[in-house]
């Protein structure tokens, strides 16, 4: 093998593989399907941190629609809003045809529709009071989206990055998920609904989880269903209960589908890779003459994996990429850029060295490295016989003192993923069923499972920057894993070249030259892989109907939800123990080369449990036995239940001129627990003082668990106060609203949330709405209770590379000096990982949100087919739960002005006598603050071509857009305020736009991204990057879609179709531009249905 991870190690569905299948699969579907139901209609509407410790030499931080029902006039829409009401938005064929055929009734039909997210009862277009946005299944179908979290953040630019996403290197424990966060506030902060409903949270309990919260798993929901996806912005915790902080995201599945439906769809790049594909089957039918109905779907979507490298000049070893330095220049800028960006700390083959004290090579200067004659360090080539130099072409900055331009070392790049490969099946059953005419039931079943890997990804570092050296004493004493390789000198797997060197080397240093050290990246023991299989069962079902008493007509609904996701995942990782023994090589009498007698093996079940020597010289060199025998399997599980019944009643109070004021209350009871179950490996091993000694490179990982209930009583009401038909100047209709709230939680107890709107329309053409809510998010099962643990952190030190940087860095410059520590200090904690503690804190109370919204509707009569939106939200979070990390505690340190041996978090980390970073105590605190004011602007704007003087053959027209500017978007502690957008994952202004013709069997969509101007990096002096400015940016897609027949429909999608790159690829955000960086793609869709 070569000194680096390679393409050869990738396993991938070619692209012209999955197109073969989509093809012979839809063939099959076309010749198969019409036997089934030749009858059948196509659809109806309804009525009504593991901690991998070390990976990264040098690591870097983690950052932190109106869904519709179009109606014909009625006099009084239902009291209670059905959650089954179908999405509309001018993205939808359907609708774009119906405007053709009769563009007057359209606009009435419009003028009535039913708004279903953020309140419990129904609400018109002019008594609605929440913002947002909805995005329809046509437009999901359009675009050919597998995963809808990143479906959410290219159609929707009030979502962000969100806390988990396939895009990228995922940690094991949240691989395959897609989480989503609205307004830059955070994935926990974000309600998801399905059908009205919670979803349970598919985030590990584990404190080194993908997420901390209640974060939801919504790659695990079926696209195929999806009626559509309503979102509203600004707090909806009346309606709701907790969580909806930022906004609530309610998922609509289509379970009055009738006929059959098969879609085939296959994706692939330019270049032959990127490949997925997602195949669908879906078939409803009525019973009982129409009374019931049910859905079957079968949902498969795969996606093959991408690495950094292959993008190679983008984002792999050949990238172009942010270095400080380099070093013999002259630049005003403390990081310039730089190609083939490298690390000297250790490689893949292994660099001897002359002591387990010293790294070998610091700053361009050999420490410890063995040199040859010129004086160039050496390390071992790939077969591991002979001794090569560590080359470079410059070194950096004496701040980065491991990494180097240029040359042999390693490329950090080729371990990373641009993609996790995953794969979903979903099996999904809906149905309905009128018992009476006054009393309906509703129930789903739901089985999704899918898997995802990593395809590559970094080894364990030994290393003297991380631990004393690797020896039995100094694992069992001090925990060391990390350490060098301490070897002998009589090393049978040494070669005679490689050893003569390596003794003359120690005997002119005036060493002993039996002993020598090595550092190595590990990529051939467990070379960071894993593979994480999801499970998640879901029932819902409920009943509702309507009855009239003492006057009055009442609507009544009882539902209920069970769900429960499980993560189980596996990890091949290093026997620490075992290792020791295997580098401990002899022969024996017949010349085998043997693990040296009386060793003892680690008490954890291993591969092989038959000690077999390993050779470390050159890569991949070893034998299987050996590799087996330090190698465990790593197994963790996690699952996460979840249990809601509500129940709840409707009527009204009275009837004023201007209509019934109506009333809602109800009651719901909800139990969420989590539960974390490390495995023998990852617990580690039992000490006789109770201790647990890791096993080999994974800190010890408790058991966490943990549970709590709620008791909920809500309330709404609805006042109309000036009606249409009262004809009053100036106020075409008036209306207010308003709901609450209390829930009793059995952690943090009783608390009220409510919301109080009005709507206000002067004409029939244009109106004003708002609302005021105070909403609340409960501290989570992992944020309570995960136990402390030990935990290793890297990032960068305010003292010393972030010295210039912060909301003051005037101030944080004056406490580092005031702790004596130089302005020219290079930090331990910027090159590698240290070891501290972090855990949960059962202290914690609910965070505290109030969010004002206000919108503007312009719907002219005199522009039929044209509405407008805008809308202003304010959301600001109190007492907010913040991880406080190592690097968190010494920014909030130094940038206090209360800077001292008592602030609180000052003393939540130590320093030495040299001033390095030796200890920390993190965990989570009650202490943030948040506040984002947006704008949204929406636009949609249907029409047949007929209003413009062309025929009726001509087609029609439809635009629809969204765009989203950040006045605001910040967290503050300790006095300090910290930007949460502005970058190039989080842009201040960002907008989508679609473009829409239809003619007949004939659709055509051209859809534009657009990004405005960002930093590479907010809050940092001018010379701190150079290029830190980054321009707008935009990205084009097309969509072309025809009805071949009444039966067969094909769609051929192009992504990012001028192969548009963002300027400097190598240094913006992955999620935000993944498509640019893949390229120039294709998906190709073909559709039966009956």
């Amino acid at each position: 093998m070569t000194t680096s991870v390679q393409h050869s190690l990738k396993r991938r569905t070619p692209a012209p593989r999955t197109v073969v299948r989509m093809f012979l699969m839809a063939g099959i579907s076309y010749s198969v399907l019409p036997s089934i139901s030749a009858h059948a209609q196509t659809s109806t509407t309804a009525p009504t941190k593991h901690a991998a410790v070390h990976k990264n030499a040098a690591k870097k931080k983690a950052h932190a629609k109106t869904v519709t029902a179009t109606t014909a006039p009625t006099a009084a829409a239902p009291a209670v809003a059905p959650v089954t009401a179908t999405a509309a938005t001018s993205t939808n064929s359907k609708v774009m045809r119906d405007a053709e055929a009769s563009a007057e009734a359209e606009n009435l039909k419009v003028s009535e529709t039913v708004t279903v997210t953020g309140t419990r009862l129904s609400q018109t277009r002019l008594t609605n009071v929440m913002a947002g946005t909805s995005l329809s299944a046509d437009q999901i179908k359009k675009r050919g989206y597998t995963d809808i979290g990143i479906a959410l953040m290219r159609e929707n630019p009030a979502f962000g990055v969100g806390d988990n996403t396939p895009i990228g290197s995922q940690g094991s424990f949240g691989a395959g998920q897609s989480f989503t966060s609205l307004l830059n506030l955070g994935s926990n902060r974000t309600l998801t609904l399905i059908d009205g409903m919670r979803m349970v949270g598919g985030s590990t309990a584990s404190l080194y989880g993908a997420g901390s919260g209640s974060q939801v798993d919504i790659s695990a929901i079926p696209t195929s269903l999806l009626k559509g996806v309503d979102t509203k912005i600004g707090g909806a915790g009346a309606a709701y209960g907790a969580d909806a902080v930022a906004g609530v995201v309610n998922y609509q599945l289509d379970d009055h589908f009738t006929g059959v439906d098969f879609n085939a769809q296959g994706n692939w790049s330019q270049k032959l890779d990127a490949p997925g594909e997602k195949i669908t089957f879906k078939v409803g039918h009525d019973f009982d003459h129409g009374k019931g109905g049910m859905v079957f779907d079968v949902e498969y979507r795969n996606n093959g994996g991408m690495l950094d490298n292959d993008r190679i000049n983008l984002t792999g070893r050949n990238a172009t990429t942010y270095v400080q330095g380099p070093a013999g220049t002259s630049s005003p800028y403390l990081y310039n850029f730089a190609k083939n960006a490298r690390n000297v700390l250790a490689t893949v083959t292994g660099v001897p060295q002359l002591n387990g004290d010293d790294v070998p090579v610091y700053n361009g200067k050999i420490l410890s490295g063995i040199t040859n004659a010129a004086g160039n360090p050496l390390m071992f080539s790939g077969n591991g016989q002979s001794l090569v130099p560590l080359t470079w072409d410059s070194t950096t900055s004496s701040r980065k003192p491991f990494n180097v331009v240029g040359g042999n070392a390693t490329a950090l790049q080729d371990y990373g993923q641009l993609y996790t490969p995953t794969n979903k099946l979903n099996l999904t059953l809906l149905g309905h069923y009128d018992i009476t005419d006054h009393i309906h039931a509703t129930w789903q079943g739901w089985y999704a499972r899918g898997t995802a890997a990593s395809e590559v990804g970094q080894g364990t570092w030994t290393t003297p920057w991380f631990n004393e050296p690797l020896t039995m004493e100094n694992y069992h004493n001090d925990g060391a894993v990390n350490g060098a390789y301490k070897l002998s000198t009589n090393n049978p797997f040494l070669s005679s070249s490689a050893r003569s060197t390596i003794v003359n080397a120690l005997s002119a240093a005036g060493l002993p030259t039996d002993t020598f050290y090595m550092s190595r990246l590990n990529q051939d023991l467990d070379g960071g892989m894993f593979q994480t299989t999801m499970q998640m069962f879901r029932f819902q079902g409920g009943l509702n109907g309507d009855f009239d008493a003492v006057g009055r007509h009442f609507n009544w609904k009882v539902q209920g939800e069970y769900s429960r996701y499980m993560n189980d995942t596996w990890q091949p990782s290093i026997v620490a123990q075992n290792l020791i023994n295997a580098l401990d090589a002899t022969t024996d009498s017949n010349g085998n080369i043997i693990c040296a007698p009386g060793y003892t093996s680690a008490p954890i079940k291993t591969r092989s449990s038959s000690c077999a020597a390993f050779n470390p010289f050159g890569t991949g060199q070893s034998s299987p036995a050996a590799v087996n025998y330090i190698t465990a399997d790593a197994h963790q599980k996690n699952t996460n239940a979840q249990r809601d019944i509500q129940g709840e009643i409707s009527s009204t109070v009275m009837r004023l001129p201007a209509g019934d004021v109506k009333w809602d209350i109800g009651y719901e009871h909800r139990r969420e627990g989590y539960r974390f179950n490390p495995g023998a490996f990852s617990r580690g091993w039992e000490q006789e003082d109770g201790s647990y000694l890791q096993y080999g490179n994974s800190t010890s990982l408790p058991p966490t668990g943990g549970a709590y209930h709620t008791h909920e009583a809500f309330g709404e009401l609805d006042v109309p106060l000036i009606s249409p038909s009262m004809h009053v100047p100036g106020a075409y209709s008036l209306s207010a609203t308003a709901n609450g709230r209390y829930i009793n939680n059995s952690m943090t107890g009783g608390y009220w949330t409510y919301m109080f709107g009005g709507a206000w329309w002067p004409t029939q053409d244009f109106g004003l709405s708002g609302n005021y809510a105070r909403s609340v998010r409960n501290p989570s099962v992992t944020e309570l209770f995960a136990p402390q643990s030990t935990d290793y952190e890297s990032g960068t030190d305010p003292c010393a590379t972030g010295l210039n940087s912060g909301p003051n860095p005037a101030l944080r410059a004056a406490n580092c000096a005031k702790a004596g520590i130089p302005s020219s200090f290079v930090s331990n904690f910027e090159s590698g990982s240290i070891t501290g503690t972090a855990g949960g804190n059962n202290k914690l109370q609910n965070e505290v949100s109030t969010s004002y919204t206000g919108s503007l509707e312009i719907r002219p009569r005199f522009i039929r087919g044209f509405d407008f939106t805008g809308s202003f939200v304010d959301v600001k979070i109190n007492n907010a739960i913040t991880y406080l990390g190592a690097e968190d505690v010494m920014d909030a340190c130094y940038d206090s002005s209360s800077y001292g041996p008592s602030n609180p978090y000052c003393q939540a980390f130590h320093r030495g006598t040299d001033h390095q970073l030796d200890d920390f105590k993190v965990g989570y605190y009650n202490i943030a603050s948040y506040e984002t004011q947006a704008l949204q602007a929406h636009l949609e704007y249907n029409t047949p071509l007929t209003r413009v003087g062309l025929p009726s053959s001509a087609g029609s027209i439809g635009l629809t857009g969204t765009y989203v500017h950040y006045l605001k978007s910040q967290q503050s502690y300790l006095n300090n305020t910290y930007l949460l957008s502005g970058t190039t994952g989080a842009p201040n202004d960002n907008f989508t736009l679609n473009a829409n013709y239809i003619r007949g069997p004939l659709s055509v969509q051209w859809q534009t991204l657009w990004y405005g101007p960002t930093k590479y990096a907010v809050q940092v002096p001018a010379t701190q990057y150079f290029a830190n400015n980054r321009p707008s940016f935009a990205m084009f897609n097309l969509t072309l879609g025809y009805d071949i027949t009444k039966n067969f429909s094909a769609n051929f999608m192009v992504n990012n179709i001028t192969n548009a790159l963002p300027k400097y690829p190598g240094t913006v955000s992955l999620n935000r531009y993944y498509d640019a960086i893949i390229g120039r793609s294709f998906q190709m869709n073909l559709g039966v249905h009956f």
